[in-house]
């Protein structure tokens, strides 16, 4: 798989609700304005509730891809507010290996 097509897949996982089926590497780490969490199952138990609770539909605006890297620009829209973001994604062997995730989190319920 192509970092561009990786990256369609990391959004297509969470609105299907099947995020444990992302193809993540078991060294993942997520960097975003709350910090960086590192390690695919660390992550997925923290942000699966916070996805739950603030995320009812991500929208792709465009993806830009390379070999190795890709970036998504999405539209994340929690029911009351729609949050523009952008995620870089670094990719190995078909694997997401790394995102930094750029958006303003001001308003995200239970974020704060």
């Amino acid at each position: 798989m192509t970092a561009a097509d990786l990256a369609r897949a990391w959004i297509e996982g969470w609105n299907a609700g099947t995020p444990d089926d992302i193809p993540l590497a078991d060294d993942f780490t997520h960097t975003s304005p709350y910090g960086t969490v590192a390690g695919r199952r660390k992550y997925l138990d923290w942000v699966k509730p916070l996805a739950a609770k603030n995320v009812a539909e991500l929208r792709v605006v465009s993806v830009l891809g390379g070999e190795d890297e890709a970036a998504i620009w999405f539209e994340m829209d929690s029911g009351e507010q729609v949050v523009k973001t952008v995620d870089w994604l670094r990719v190995r062997e078909d694997q997401i290996v790394s995102i930094q995730s750029f958006y303003d989190p001001r308003g995200l319920g239970g974020l704060e």
